[in-house]
């Protein structure tokens, strides 16, 4: 019995493998989508049936019912799997062709660039010879053949050709080659003798000293102090070659002109050693600032100490491109009125470059105190020549530098000093300057032929000359100042005559001012709109007085005087109210008389008192202002006749306040 039992489970087993891969076989070929129609058609039976009434059915029809349908998931849940395992094993398939074929590509790629290079290689293929750097080919024909050879060599192939140059080269390297021997040995002999020099002046040295010790008294008795000497000489000795040529031609000018000239060589030479150091420390910055652009710089640090290290980099790189040479000239120019004019020379090491430090000293010490200011120090020298300001670095590559690392010259004035054009001709040093239309300009009026200079001390004249010239004027312009504070108005002899009605007119006033001052004014806010005035000028306020009429004056005197006249501007009034019926056309004719047609009828003796000459007009014009607008009626229309139709021709002509005096003497007559 127990075989039939056998035989039915191995047909039971048959039947299930066959109904499996029945199964199987519908879950490969039916698609994923028929699959997940059925499951939604099973989920929406079940759902019906949960929501019909169940109380008709029993138990077992209820479970009967609903275990078919989950027979039917379950069968869906294990196609699904089956048909996920065949995707699975497909894509896997797929990945694995993919990731062949992307190593073959790759491997191809490596193999083409391979190719490429070696194409490369061979195409750009050169002998070690052609490397060699030969003379020129003019050369090669000029040194090392002759006509016909030359005419041989250049029939003959390139190759040819290349292999004489060869061969010359090889033959040029071999005869140097003995010369640097020759040259060595000769150079080993003057070591030796220099040895042998120096080894007599070590014996000789004590020698020397003894002699100096046996004339020491006598040296104090005639007052020579040879310390003093020895260090004057070792600053002469470490003076940078502008200033030691600057030094020279003032020795030379001293001796052939005579002149009340003084230089001197200031400066620790203590600071050298240690400046040169220092040099040397803010140059590895300053390689280092060249090697790196602003990003790379300091990566990886916080944003906080990146910027003060920026700054502090920043300031050594200024501190280093403006470094100034331990040692200076000192230059004293004595006036015949007692001023006197210090030049403080220096050397900027790394712009090579010179600038200068100007201060004045006055005759007297109270007037120096008060009004020293009003000779402009710092400005003194300023367009000494056409366009010369000295605070623009004369040379372009420098002033590109100074401007790639943000460095301002202007903003370091005060430090540095000025460069003047002037001062790189005198110390033999010609930088291009920075603004091409300037250099025109400052070039024709600069150069030798233009100043009749025939060598540096001829020009170094000229300059002194131009100094003592300023000078003078500007102590000339200090003195009229100081005579208004205390109210007296002193002319020079040639106009003291001009009119004598000024008398009557009352000095009232005279005080300082501010640019804000000139700015809110009425009679120069046009003046101050149009760019007349400067905000670097100085500026002042006198009151005058002739009977119930009042004037305001205001002044203002250029920092370039006097190449630029100070500039007068009126202001009328009566009984302390603005005097608003007066002709503003006549007030302006009286500015520019003053301000334009006084100035160019002056004599050339009586140019340095042009103030005077301007303040002397003053009086004359209040008289004409008075009877022009009250007093004397039939004299008043006759002169505004004369007056006006001049007016409006123009500002070229020369208003008829010429003749001032006789207006005001025919009203007295």
């Amino acid at each position: 019995m127990a075989l039939p039992d056998q035989e039915q489970d191995s047909q039971s087993e048959n039947d299930v493998q066959i109904f499996f891969e029945k199964e199987d076989q519908d879950a490969s070929s039916a698609d994923a989508s028929a699959f997940t129609v059925e499951f939604h058609q099973i989920i929406e039976h079940l759902l019906m049936r949960m929501s019909t009434d169940k109380s008709t059915l029993s138990i077992d029809e209820v479970q009967e019912n609903n275990l078919v349908s989950v027979a039917l998931l379950k069968q869906l849940n294990r196609l699904f799997q089956y048909k996920n395992s065949i995707l699975k094993e497909e894509l896997q398939k797929v990945i694995k062709e993919v990731e062949q074929k992307f190593a073959k590509l790759q491997n191809a790629q490596q193999e083409v660039s391979l190719i490429v290079k070696e194409k490369e290689h061979h195409l750009n293929f050169s002998s070690d010879d052609q490397k060699i750097a030969l003379i020129p080919l003019e050369q090669f024909f000029a040194e090392a053949c002759t006509d016909e050879s030359k005419k041989e060599l250049i029939e003959k192939c390139p190759q040819e050709l290349h292999t004489a140059r060869l061969a010359w080269e090889l033959e040029t390297r071999k005869r140097l080659g003995e010369e640097i021997k020759q040259l060595e040995e000769l150079n080993k002999k003057i070591i030796a003798e220099n040895c042998g020099l120096k080894k007599k002046l070590d014996e000789f040295n004590p020698l020397l000293l003894s002699v100096i010790k046996a004339v020491r008294p006598l040296q104090e008795l005639v007052g020579w102090d040879s310390n003093n000497d020895n260090l004057f000489q070792e600053r002469l000795q470490h003076l940078p070659r502008p200033l030691f040529f600057i030094f020279m031609e003032i020795i030379a000018f001293n001796d052939i002109h005579d002149e009340k000239i003084s230089v001197n060589i200031k400066g620790d030479l203590t600071k050298l050693a240690v400046n040169l150091t220092r040099s040397s420390s803010l140059q590895d910055v300053s390689e280092m600032e060249s090697d790196t652009t602003d990003g790379e710089m300091l990566t990886g640090v916080e944003d906080e100490s990146r910027v003060e290290e920026e700054k502090r980099m920043q300031e050594n790189l200024r501190e280093y491109h403006l470094s100034v040479h331990p040692l200076s000239v000192q230059l004293e120019i004595a006036l015949d009125n007692g001023c006197v004019l210090s030049l403080k020379l220096q050397y900027l090491t790394r712009l090579k470059l010179l600038s200068v430090h100007t201060n004045v000293q006055l005759p007297n010490e109270a007037s120096s105190a008060r009004f020293s200011h009003f000779l402009f120090n710092e400005s003194l020298l300023d367009f000494l020549f056409p366009n010369d300001s000295g605070t623009t670095c004369p040379d372009v590559a420098m002033a590109a530098k100074l401007q790639y690392y943000k460095i301002d010259i202007s903003e370091e004035i005060e430090t540095i000093g000025r460069m003047y054009f002037w001062l790189q001709r005198l110390g033999n040093l010609v930088p291009v300057t920075q603004q091409r239309s300037d250099v025109t300009v400052m070039r024709e009026n600069l150069n030798l032929s233009d100043l009749n200079i025939s060598d540096s001390l001829d020009f170094l004249f000229t300059v002194i000359a131009a100094m003592k010239r300023r000078m003078r004027i500007r102590f000339s312009l200090l003195q009229q100042l100081i005579s208004m504070w205390s109210l007296e108005l002193k002319y020079p002899d040639s106009v003291a005559s001009w009119s004598s009605v000024a008398s009557a007119v009352e000095f009232v006033s005279w005080r300082c001012a501010t640019f804000a001052d000139f700015q809110n004014h009425e009679a120069t806010k046009r003046q101050c709109e149009n760019k007349l005035i400067n905000n670097k000028d100085w500026f002042f306020k006198a009151s005058f007085k002739l009977q119930t009429l009042q004037l305001e004056v205001l002044l203002a005197v250029s920092c370039k005087y006097p190449d630029v006249a100070p500039k007068l501007f009126f202001c009328f009034s009566k009984n302390s109210d603005k005097y608003t019926s007066f002709n503003n056309e006549i007030v302006r004719a009286m500015e520019r008389h003053v301000n334009f047609v006084c100035i160019k009828k002056i004599p050339a003796e009586y140019k340095d008192e042009v103030l005077s000459v301007q303040f002397k007009c003053v009086p004359i014009l209040m008289h004409l202002a008075l009877h022009l607008n009250f007093g004397i009626d039939e004299n008043r229309d006759s002169l505004i006749d004369n007056l006006l139709p001049n007016m409006h021709r123009g500002r070229d002509r020369e208003p008829p306040l010429a003749c001032v005096d006789q207006f005001i003497s025919s009203l007295f007559s």
